[in-house]
């Protein structure tokens, strides 16, 4: 997989832990803003091998570490999504639970048509019983480090999901908090793109200076 954009002499290969540092302020901004709003028409082209362009989708994208919540919606739909998948590869399962499902609806639509008011029930599906149950993450992070570790894990059973982006979080982190983070990247063979405002010093990565020159530390 592949990161390019206009101000780029050549693309940046990603693979595993990337970081990039953009040490001019309105470079740094103007290129997290367009991975922030990322399409696959968009000028930052990120590709694979093949030079096919990664939709927005296959893409997650963490501006605020701090904010951010390993149960966010475009998070749960994935992870509903890999479940719905998961329940319909056992054949007899799936059928308990349509079977279940339906004896629910029976008794929700006598219950409706016995009611004053002409009441009119939608057509029930396992994704609304996910969400009726609440189906969410369990998380047990104490601070920051371990949130992003429990976020990498997480990343690893999102199969669609290519890259993931943490913006500016590498200052929040010792360079053995570092390390430790780059070798749980390797263990679950996934890609991160770290975008930096600033050299992270005695890691490797890419660095664009202020006069735009790009270079491997």
């Amino acid at each position: 997989m592949n990161l390019n954009f206009p101000l780029l002499d050549y693309s940046i290969p990603l693979d595993k832990m990337t970081i990039l540092t953009l040490e001019h302020p309105k470079v740094f901004s103007k290129i997290v803003q367009e991975i922030h709003e990322y399409q696959e028409s968009s000028e930052l082209r990120i590709y694979d091998k093949k030079y096919k362009t990664v939709k927005e989708s296959e893409l997650l994208v963490v501006v605020d570490i701090l904010g951010y919540s390993l149960n966010a919606t475009s998070v749960l739909k994935l992870i509903y999504a890999d479940l719905e998948k998961q329940i319909s590869d056992d054949p007899e399962l799936k059928t308990r639970i349509e079977q279940l499902i339906l004896e629910i609806e029976e008794l929700l639509l006598i219950e409706t048509l016995s009611h004053e008011l002409s009441l009119s029930i939608g057509e029930p599906s396992l994704l609304h019983l996910l969400k009726m149950f609440d189906v969410k993450i369990d998380v047990n992070y104490q601070n920051i480090f371990e949130k992003c570790l429990e976020l990498i894990q997480v990343y690893k059973y999102l199969p669609k999901t290519k890259l993931l982006v943490l913006v500016n979080v590498c200052s929040f982190f010792t360079l053995s908090e570092i390390q430790t983070l780059e070798e749980e990247i390797s263990l679950h063979c996934v890609r991160v793109l770290f975008i930096e405002p600033r050299e992270v010093y005695n890691v490797s990565q890419y660095v664009m200076d202020v006069d735009f020159f790009l270079s491997r530390r």
